[in-house]
């Protein structure tokens, strides 16, 4: 329901450039410059700055694009409320997380919620906070459950817990009888950890870089949090980790949790997120509720 133009834009504004807007669209990107060309003589002013690099929107372009977002999200919930009238399908609801969150928090309670809620279909996408945060602007989901430090501009936070990052490792390592340790008691062993994009990962980066030493032993890295997981379990290496996402393997003793001694680890939350200009469908807005009475009766489930 957007006009050619303001379609064109947007995708020039996610992609970057011109030539890889073109390469999504599969349209020339003669065709992408002309459309853009239109829409700056139609506003009077320019949206991009051209740079080697690729393309930066100026500040009109930054309200343009948040006004054709709006647009585009709006049209997408009439659209799928129109279909819904008629049962034409199932009213679909789109969640961005972790790996680790979709694995271990997210399976009961979806299936609680759809055994009452037959008529409701879920899609979860697997991608970092930043690009959690990114597809709720751009409105290619409807909600993020992301670890966060912070969410950002845009991003309305409709609830959060806090989910403190400890250090992970089998009961039998040196480590694990201690009541709390400091990043600089894990250079002696060997660490996995999840790539960059994590808050894991930037949080550990971070206080490395600040720290004296001799350097930190990150033996195994993954974009996969089983990876890590499986690594440490078998007794391989340290991971840093929130609780909430090992509480099968820390309930049953496979894995025990050590709090670390930096302040910074104990900042990070769990957030429910949406865009904050978004017009969520009834059913969406329905099922956030019971997302946030789940998290905060205690999931994943703890022993008494």
């Amino acid at each position: 329901m957007l006009s050619t133009a303001h379609r064109y834009f947007l995708e020039v504004v996610r992609a970057g450039s011109i030539k890889d807007a073109a390469a999504t669209l599969h349209v020339a990107p003669s065709a992408i410059s002309r459309q853009v060309a239109k829409l700056e003589e139609d506003c009077g002013a320019a949206l991009f700055e051209r740079r080697p690099h690729g393309m930066e929107l100026t500040r009109a372009g930054e309200m343009l694009a948040d006004y054709a977002r709006r647009v585009a999200m709006d049209a997408e919930h009439v659209l799928r409320d129109i279909r819904s009238l008629r049962h034409a399908e199932l009213t679909t609801i789109r969640i961005g997380s972790n790996e680790a969150v979709a694995r271990n928090v997210l399976p009961p309670i979806l299936g609680a919620y759809r055994a009452l809620h037959p008529d409701v279909a879920f899609q979860v996408h697997i991608a970092s906070p930043g690009v959690v945060t990114q597809r709720l602007r751009d409105g290619s989901i409807d909600l993020g459950l992301a670890f966060s430090l912070n969410a950002g501009n845009g991003i309305a936070v409709r609830y959060e817990i806090v989910s403190p990052v400890r250090a992970i490792m089998v009961p039998g390592h040196p480590l694990a009888g201690r009541a709390s340790v400091s990043l600089d008691d894990l250079r002696r062993y060997p660490i996995a950890l999840t790539d960059s994009g994590t808050t894991v990962r930037l949080l550990f980066d971070n206080s490395a870089a600040g720290s004296d030493g001799p350097p930190f032993d990150v033996a195994y890295s993954s974009n996969s949090s089983s990876v890590i997981r499986a690594i440490v379990e078998a007794g391989h290496a340290v991971t840093l980790a929130g609780e909430i996402t090992l509480a099968e393997p820390l309930r049953g003793g496979a894995l025990v949790a050590v709090a670390l001694q930096q302040a910074v680890f104990a900042e990070r939350t769990l957030q429910v997120q949406t865009a904050s200009h978004a017009r969520l469908p009834e059913a969406t807005g329905a099922f956030i509720q019971h997302l946030i009475e789940a998290l905060s009766a205690g999931y994943p489930p703890r022993d008494s």
